[in-house]
């Protein structure tokens, strides 16, 4: 069993010893969980060990027809003095066949933080297994030695006694770091970069002089093969871990001592842990989204209310906004409070639990670290094992996955006539937002360069603002404007002013009311601040704004989670009410139908009142505050009104260029629903007015006066600008510095091209040409003290022009989504929340890789190189099957690996407590994430430019089991083929770009094009289960550093015969296994090893979901050693 840390579980005293080696199946599934609580987060992997065993025996007896034994091994602890006086098991070896002198592969460590000292009693029991499926054993004797005296003597040879007397000997090889670091001792260097290495074979001097010689001399006896010479040096290798356990817990631990062709000890250590980001990142993923649809729900609500048809389709919106928000945030709600759990992974067993659905399955990272001393090679292999990316149905119902989805999703676009523009407006708002920010940001940087009077830097983010800015102007096709704003015109109901305060709102104004009341923002979420203003009250009815308790003004005490769930749930439920009550008017075609709709605008129907909603799945554990109205009654906003105007607070407004306020603030995103919206035209003319005032200033400070005057537009021939002769008025909500009073008059300019070149005009009254900057006039250089008070106001007009621009492509946006036929609307938000299952499970395991990279392991400065000019290489290895379930498996992951190479990612120094795990953050939109992975400072370049890079994923899927050979024989492996093919090309061209940074050595670049020859080959030949792709995928990621993902339905059985594979084809090819071994070693990594580990962790038993069939259906290489498979729960 390796180098089992962790206390294990109990062993009866020898006399009480019954014939069965392990505990039947059913006592060791309740024997599991005790093993599952063991605190393994109290291993320290860099910890020194006291000593490392590895075992032997010979002479052993023969059975009654004289054949040899299968012997194992199994160490037991005995528990000091007031603790339960039974022997606890620590550790077993492999179980080797038909010999009388086994060598064992696996070695046991024994450190302080289990409990060991020098006085522990130790037992080793050898057992004599009949039978390996049942795990039928034979005790054949035990020997039993204090670990002070395996600790002091490097080899010792011990007798086995049972009751028969004498039954053959058990030899323990140990190698203890304590002689490197006795006192006086010279000789040793300091630990290599990445070991650190104890060498007993040096002399010592002083009083340790006795002892160290004795220990050197025992030392170069290590146990040898026969045909090898018995006397070769003996170290402990201890791995460096750097930071792996600040981004990695729980490690289960295996060592291994392997025999190289040379004659050389493999040293080899085999850990599992998990990620601690696998319940991170989908809370930051999920808070995203939940933002989005809040976004959408106030920009159908900010079209105000309409009539006819289209009430009924703003309100089936509504309603289906409202359920994905619902089901975002209760997914964050389950998520959270497995963390507070204390669980790190997702078992395989859960994998069909909806409300976990966005956690990927069964999620570690297994490395490998070995060591050849005679080679002087030392390497690890990283491996994240993850189950597929996909969204399990609880009843296993077909879909097709997410590529045919996406097939018929976009067959009822080509049917639907707006679809290509409800996509293009929905970009233009995603690009208007960014551009927004970043302009801001950069006039942000001015400001603070200005206020400094600094103008030598100023010039370069001039020109970035400028190029900015002339993107934004050119975004948007005016012609889809006019139609939006046109039809908005025409369908929407407006109220009579005589009747604003006579008659009550409708249900759809007090249900968009509400929607405010839950706070349209995610109060989690670090990317959007709170608001310190009031929000624009969205039914103005001739009162002062309303200042609401509960909602947008700055409080600590935030509604919590479940009760925000509880009143989506419950809005939800009168949208939907609602929305049924005009269907059915509209299906009706009674003579009262048309009174009865015009009551609709009135009041809800008395029927509503009576039903109740659908219990919140939360209500049961969280109780109703006191104080709290119930949601299903529509708040009267008129009467809170009234008697709230006494408690109004006038709060100052927040900086006109504070990005965080700017984004969450509804009146810088969202048109009111009374709210009239601006002309394009004008608003593109402001923005350039602003922006052209704005660097007239710019150039007059840095002395470059006579520069020529930008032009952000090209002038189009249809035109219309006569109306707008002066620039509007600036916002009510804005409130102007002293110094934009003074500058306005040379701002409320008109800007628009003329054949003089500078025809400005007011009215029909022409002006004069002046010679000169009419932005600049009046201005003096020496005189003028406070630059960033001169640009100020520029700044401002221009911040809220690009707001009222973003209010019009949001209206555009949701006029379009209104015209779409609702079906398909039904179709894509179901689409989007799988696709968004999907990518959260596939984004969480590609960043726990990034940060097991950047933290695990060295960073050396090629590897920073290599990600800034190329980004690096990640390959997922399927090992689904086209048949069945498992087809929409494969489907949903082509899909979310494809996405991943949309992502941004982003190098940034880790702050807080070095005690903390670095927490990765997650910013963007869903159509442009952008993830900041924290690095150790010592690890980014000197001179303090950021990396920024994005990943090139690759995919090969190779189905193994018995249901692969289906499919085969169906021929339904070509979407296979085909997608292996398009991987290949992608592979293929990324070698290409990696070959000209030139970061490899001539014979890797030629190991990788003879690789990529010969994986061509395979693809071509099309044979049936070719695992050589995947092996020379492997290979190829190997040599150009990329990360390494496995995956199949669960990441639990064929993972890890996949899995102990690729470690076992490393050691050959790197550190010179001799293949002979490879079916020994693979044998006893699979048995004794951490996949094994896994299974138990997953499923509670030490068994691989296999059975003879199926075993016989896999191709050799994977297939697990028998006594390891069984009839278990997948």
């Amino acid at each position: 069993m390796g180098n089992h840390i962790d206390l294990g579980m109990p062993l009866e005293q020898q006399v009480q010893e019954q014939l069965q080696l392990h505990s039947a199946p059913a006592e060791e599934s309740t024997a599991a969980p005790t093993e599952e609580a063991v605190p393994f987060e109290e291993l320290d992997l860099s910890e020194l060990p006291i000593c490392e065993t590895a075992l032997s025996c010979d002479s052993l007896p023969l059975d009654t027809v004289g054949r040899a034994p299968n012997p194992q091994v199994v160490c037991s602890l005995l528990p000091a003095a007031g603790e339960n006086c039974l022997w606890r098991e620590h550790a077993r070896t492999e179980l080797q066949e038909r010999t009388r002198s086994p060598q064992f592969l696996c070695t046991m460590r024994f450190q302080r933080s289990a409990g060991f000292s020098a006085g522990t009693r130790l037992r080793f029991s050898v057992f004599d297994v009949r039978e390996r499926l049942t795990l039928t054993a034979l005790p054949l004797g035990h020997a039993e030695v204090a670990l002070g005296v395996i600790q002091d003597t490097s080899r010792l040879r011990l007798p086995l006694t049972s009751p028969r007397g004498e039954c053959g000997f058990i030899t323990l090889a140990s190698w203890s770091p304590d002689a490197a670091v006795e006192p006086g001792q010279s000789g040793n260097g300091p630990p290599r970069s990445s070991t650190q290495l104890f060498d007993g074979s040096g002399t010592g001097t002083g009083s340790g002089s006795a002892a160290t010689g004795a220990t050197t001399s025992s030392r170069r006896a290590h146990r040898r093969t026969q045909s090898l010479p018995p006397k070769l040096g003996v170290r402990l290798f201890v791995p460096q871990q750097c930071g792996l356990q600040r981004v990695c817990s729980n490690p289960r631990l295996r060592t291994y001592r392997l025999n190289s062709s040379l004659g050389a000890d493999i040293s080899v250590q085999e850990t599992l842990l998990e990620s601690r980001l696998c319940c991170q990142l989908p809370q930051q993923l999920l808070s995203i989204w939940i933002q989005r649809e809040k976004e959408l729900l106030q920009e159908i609500s900010g079209m105000g209310e309409l009539s006819g048809e289209w009430r009924w389709r703003q309100m089936n919106l509504l309603e289906e906004h409202l359920r994905l928000l619902k089901d975002y945030s209760q997914a964050k709600q389950n998520i959270q409070q497995l963390a507070r759990d204390g669980v790190a992974f997702k078992r395989s067993s859960a994998k069909a639990d909806e409300s976990l659905e966005f956690l990927p399955v069964n999620l570690h990272v297994q490395r490998m670290w070995a060591q050849n001393d005679t080679m002087q090679r030392r390497g690890l292999l990283d491996v994240v094992t993850v189950g597929a990316f996909t969204r399990h149905d609880a009843k296993g119902r077909k879909c097709g996955g997410l590529i045919k989805l996406l097939q018929e999703s976009k067959s009822w676009k080509l049917e639907q006539s707006n679809a290509c523009k409800v996509q293009a407006a929905n970009d233009a708002v995603q690009a208007t937002k960014q551009l927004r920010k970043e302009i801001v940001e950069l006039m942000s940087q001015l400001l603070q360069l200005a206020s400094r009077r600094s103008s030598k830097d100023m010039m370069p983010l001039c020109n970035q603002m400028v190029t900015r800015t002339r993107t934004l102007l050119n975004i948007w096709e005016p012609s889809i404007v006019e139609e939006a704003v046109a039809f908005i015109e025409r369908h929407r109901i407006i109220e009579e002013p005589e009747n604003v305060l006579m008659e009550p709102m409708s249900p759809f104004r007090k249900i968009t009311q509400q929607l405010t009341a839950l706070e349209l923002k995610s109060p989690e979420l670090e990317d959007f601040a709170t608001p310190v203003v009031a929000p624009p009250d969205l039914w103005p009815r001739g009162q002062p704004p309303l200042m609401r308790s509960n909602s947008w003004h700055p409080s600590n005490s935030s509604p919590s989670s479940s009760l925000d769930i509880r009143a989506i749930d419950s809005l939800q439920h009168v949208v939907k009410c609602y929305n049924d009550h005009l269907r059915s008017l509209e299906q009706g075609g009674n003579p009262r139908q048309a009174e009865e709709e015009e009551a609709t605008y009135q009041s809800l129907p008395l029927a509503w009142h009576s039903q109740s909603p659908p219990e919140a799945t939360t209500s049961a554990h969280v109780p109703d505050p006191p104080a709290a109205p119930s949601v299903l009654q529509l708040i009267d906003l008129d009467e809170i009104g009234r008697r709230a105007q006494r408690h109004q607070h006038h709060q100052p407004p927040a900086g006109f260029l504070d990005t965080k306020l700017m984004s969450s603030s509804p009146s810088a995103n969202y048109y009111r629903p009374t709210e009239e919206p601006e002309p394009l035209d004008l608003t593109q003319l402001n923005i350039e007015a602003s922006v052209m005032c704005l660097v007239s200033k710019l150039k007059f400070f840095c002395g470059r006066c006579d520069s020529p005057a930008i032009r952000l537009r090209h002038p189009k021939v249809p035109i219309k600008r006569e109306g707008f002769a002066v620039a509007p008025q600036q916002a009510p909500d804005v409130i102007a510095a002293p110094a934009a009073a003074k500058q306005a008059p040379n701002l409320e300019l008109d800007l628009k091209p003329s054949a003089a070149g500078c025809g400005f005009s007011s009215g029909a009254v022409p002006v004069p040409v002046k010679k000169g900057n009419k932005f600049t006039d009046g201005l003096d250089l020496s005189m003028t003290t406070d630059w960033a008070a001169e640009l100020r106001p520029s700044m401002r007009k221009l911040r809220h022009a690009m707001d009222r621009l973003l209010k019009t492509a949001r209206l555009m946006h949701s006029v379009q989504r209104l015209q779409q036929d609702m079906r398909c609307n039904r179709i894509q938000a179901s689409i989007m929340y799988r696709r968004d299952v999907c990518f959260s499970q596939a984004l969480t395991a590609l960043v726990s890789s990034l940060m097991l990279r950047l933290w695990g392991s060295e960073l050396d400065m090629g590897y920073l190189v290599m990600l800034r000019d190329l980004g690096p290489l990640a390959y997922f290895e399927g090992l689904l099957t086209l048949y069945g379930n498992e087809a929409d498996m494969w489907s949903d992951m082509c899909i979310a690996i494809e996405d991943l190479s949309a992502v941004s990612f982003q190098l940034v120094r880790a702050q807080g407590d070095a005690a903390l795990a670095p927490m990765p953050r997650i910013t963007g939109s869903r159509q442009a994430l952008e993830v900041q992975l924290p690095v150790p400072e010592h690890s980014l370049p000197g001179n303090g430019t950021s990396i920024s890079f994005k990943i090139t994923p690759v995919f090969f899927n190779i189905g193994i089991n018995e249901k692969a050979s289906f499919a085969e024989t169906l021929g339904q492996t070509k979407e296979q083929h085909r997608s292996n093919w398009d991987n290949y090309l992608r592979l293929s061209q990324y070698f290409g770009r990696y070959r000209k940074l030139g970061l490899g050595s001539v014979d890797a670049g030629e190991s990788l094009q003879s690789l990529l020859g010969f994986m061509e080959q395979q693809l071509r030949a099309n044979v049936s289960k070719n695992v050589k792709i995947l092996h020379l995928a492997e290979d190829a990621c190997r040599l150009m550093d990329g990360l390494r993902f496995t995956s199949c339905k669960s990441a639990k059985d064929r993972t890890g015969m996949a899995v102990t594979l690729e470690q076992c084809r490393v050691l050959v090819r790197e550190f010179q296994l001799p293949a002979k071994h490879v079916p020994y070693a693979l044998s006893t990594m699979r048995s004794e090893g951490t996949r094994m580990d896994n299974v138990l962790k997953n499923i509670g038993k030490r068994k691989y979901a296999f059975n003879r069939t199926q075993v016989s259906f896999l191709p050799a290489m994977y297939r697990p050693p028998v006594g390891s498979y069984g009839k278990a729960q997948t």
